[in-house]
């Protein structure tokens, strides 16, 4: 039977991740489409500006590990980032729209600083407070079921709540993140007074050779989701159904995070994370036949990628705290964990800002009217995206990924 005081560390642990979620949801799929069409903007302006703030939010990740391995994360480091978050975040919904520019730019890099300041080190914990790859595991799994449930409570809230409301919702939800983060306590700086550099993380053949997949894979994640109300309103003719969708794929997302569990305890989650990807790739690549009526394909083709979602999440999650807990003992006990999830955090704004720079200015230069034809806007988010799933698969092949799955056990 399994220790109560042992299943409150994991959830403890994992709470942030729903109001995160159901903060960064509306802000990553809604925000950028409303402000090119609601906000007068434009799509190529939004594009832009978005691209500019993510490659300037960027820089902040490497100092921000850098810091806390060196100071570790205390209670004062959460309450100002969640500072940053909840004013540029209330600046965003409640001030009108349009802005100058470089003002709209620079709210939107205070909330990713906000943001780095949080999840760079609640993303480095399991690093610090797991001892086995089953911890690592949990720890991670736990993390990502909750982001899912985070991200099914922004799908739903709209849909049962009168939009009045919505912004009191905010409000709400920026006090569950204060709460859940302070519960996270202060973590002091670690006893060995070595900090494993930047030059011998980056250096390193196993950190190489698992950042290219994981920058690429986060890539092909975000590109959907950047022109996703696009398609259902251009290609399917169905946005009344977008919520269903949503629904539908991170409900299966949340399900599937135990079957990708117990399946990484048989096979290891190299294995299973490859498995995801060809799965989730052949699912995907369905919708470029799809069209006008066919939302009912749609979903279950939702569904089904989104049950792969897990093993896109956790497993490569608990690679790299692995890697972070190798590359530590190899260096006689060096302080690395911050510093080795800043450097994935850096990729995966990287890649959002890539997939909605890229994706806003390929519609764009396509517009000739008001809205980007049906073929441009399937061909960026169905082809790419299946294209780039297949290439991580490959990237996984290669022998120093294999021995991240056989490190810090």
């Amino acid at each position: 039977m399994r220790n109560p005081s042992r299943s409150w560390q994991f959830i403890r642990y994992a709470l942030p991740g729903l109001p995160l979620a159901a903060l960064g949801l509306p802000f990553y799929l809604y925000a950028p489409l409303w402000l090119a069409e609601q906000g007068g903007y434009g799509y190529s302006i939004v594009g832009l500006v978005f691209f500019a703030a993510r490659m300037t939010d960027v820089l902040s990740d490497l100092p921000a590990g850098a810091w806390i391995d060196r100071y570790g994360s205390h209670r004062a480091l959460w309450i100002g980032a969640w500072l940053l978050i909840a004013s540029s975040a209330l600046a965003l919904v409640y001030l009108p729209h349009p802005w100058p520019l470089p003002l709209l730019a620079s709210g939107l890099i205070l909330l990713m600083l906000g943001w780095t300041g949080i999840t760079v080190p609640w993303l480095a914990l399991p690093v610090n407070i797991s001892f086995s790859a089953l911890d690592r595991l949990r720890y991670n799994s736990s993390r990502e079921a909750m982001l899912l449930l985070g991200t099914l409570l922004a799908m739903v809230l709209p849909a049962i709540l009168a939009p009045a409301i919505l912004p009191s919702v905010l409000v709400l939800l920026l006090a569950v993140l204060l709460l859940t983060v302070c519960l996270q306590g202060s973590q002091a700086a670690p006893a060995s007074t070595r900090v494993l550099s930047f030059r011998v993380l980056l250096t390193d053949q196993r950190t190489r050779s698992l950042a290219l997949p994981w920058f690429t894979n986060m890539l092909a994640n975000a590109i959907p989701g950047t022109v996703l109300i696009l398609f259902m309103r251009e290609v399917l003719h169905a946005e009344s159904e977008l919520g269903i969708v949503l629904i539908s794929y991170f409900l299966a997302g949340l399900l599937g995070v135990p079957l990708w569990y117990f399946l990484a305890r048989r096979v290891g989650n190299l294995l299973s994370w490859r498995i995801g990807l060809c799965s989730s790739a052949l699912l995907f690549s369905f919708a470029a036949l799809l069209g006008e009526g066919d939302v009912g394909w749609f979903i279950a083709i939702s569904i089904g990628t989104g049950l792969a979602l897990g093993a896109d999440q956790a497993l490569p999650s608990a690679m790299q705290t692995a890697l972070a807990q190798t590359l530590s003992k190899e260096q006689g006990g060096a302080v690395i964990g911050a510093r080795m999830f800043a450097l994935w955090s850096m990729l995966s704004k990287a890649a959002l800002g890539l997939a909605v720079g890229v994706s806003y200015l390929w519609l764009g230069s396509q517009t000739d009217g008001a809205v980007p034809p049906a073929w441009a806007i399937s061909a960026v988010y169905v082809v790419a995206p299946v294209a780039l799933k297949l290439l991580v698969f490959l990237m996984l092949g290669r022998r120093s990924i294999v021995t991240i799955e056989g490190g810090g056990q």
